[in-house]
């Protein structure tokens, strides 16, 4: 069992730098491009497009200030990680063809199977679904209801 001393550790500041400067230049993009947008339709992304240039800036000035050490990463399963990137490649092209709700409950389904690691039984399987089937509906009604956000309906539903 390693201690607190035995545990090799990385510097993080050079990797917090890297992504507090990624996450800036992608929040004031998502700023620039919601000039396009209706007042009501610019509301959501510069709301997050805000709070993600706040927080990035504050992890850009932790960076320099604070001497952040973290702990060296286990070596993890790589085939996992390319499947889940896999997954939610898949699931943005099929949202054309399937919708959203298909699409969403389809890729939910392959990301919770891809990341878990644990023995499956039906009592886990079940609360996965109603656990998916709720987050789902919560942001299908979020967008489409709420903000009134047009949600892809998918080609193959419109042709039947």
């Amino acid at each position: 069992m390693a201690t607190d001393h035995e545990t090799s550790t990385l510097d993080a500041r050079p990797s917090d730098r890297v992504l507090a400067v990624v996450m800036i230049v992608i929040a004031t993009g998502a700023i620039v491009f919601s000039r396009d947008m209706s007042i009501m339709a610019s509301v959501f992304p510069r709301t997050i497009a805000t709070l993600l240039l706040v927080f990035s800036a504050a992890l850009l000035i932790k960076s320099f200030v604070v001497h952040p050490r973290r702990a060296r990463p286990e070596p993890g399963s790589v085939g996992r990680r390319l499947g889940l990137i896999a997954v939610m490649l898949v699931w943005s092209f099929a949202l054309k063809w399937l919708g959203f709700l298909a699409a969403s409950l389809i890729s939910a389904a392959a990301l919770a199977v891809l990341a878990h690691y644990h023995a499956w039984t039906p009592r886990r399987v079940g609360g996965y679904a109603i656990a998916l089937a709720a987050i789902i509906g919560a942001f299908y009604t979020l967008f489409a209801v709420v903000l009134n956000v047009p949600l892809p309906v998918g080609l193959l539903w419109r042709q039947l």
